[in-house]
């Protein structure tokens, strides 16, 4: 009996589901984080962001929302992934912007998505966003910020 309870518990251990496995990291340089008056580790963020920029214009074109998606599973054999990123801004109104990168992935997959620029100088800061990755056109896994509807 002992042994019937110990095998029905790790059964169902193992057929528990677990968490998506999808990070969304996000980062907003603004362009009064350019002094070098700021916290050292901070200033060495800021610099990461700003690399290759050397002049005022340059500097001011990096300005923005920076995502880094990772997304993890436990699988052995490559298969196509999606990354779709869409987001709301503040001047475009309801209208959902997207940005989508592919790729084989093995069970780990990195996209960067980059809200830049022109589009981020007229349309303003990113307000709300929602990730999802998608295998053969099925969503599985998804993750969304607070004010996403």
């Amino acid at each position: 009996m002992k042994w019937l309870t110990l095998f029905c518990g790790i059964v169902l251990t193992s057929c528990a589901t677990t968490q998506n496995g999808l990070t969304v990291k996000q980062y907003h340089l603004r362009e009064n984080m350019f002094n070098v008056d700021s916290d050292m580790m901070a200033r060495g963020e800021v610099q990461r962001y700003l690399h290759g920029a050397v002049t005022k214009e340059e500097r001011k074109i990096k300005a923005g929302q920076y995502y880094h998606v990772i997304w993890k599973e436990p699988i052995t054999k490559a298969e196509p992934v999606e990354v779709v990123f869409e987001y709301l801004q503040t001047t475009s109104g309801s209208t959902v912007k997207r940005q989508v990168q592919r790729g084989g992935s093995n069970g780990t997959m990195d996209a960067y998505f980059t809200i830049n620029g022109n589009d981020y100088a007229q349309h303003g800061r990113v307000l709300a966003w929602h990730c999802s990755v998608k295998k053969h056109g099925d969503i599985v896994a998804s993750k969304k910020s607070y004010m996403w509807r």
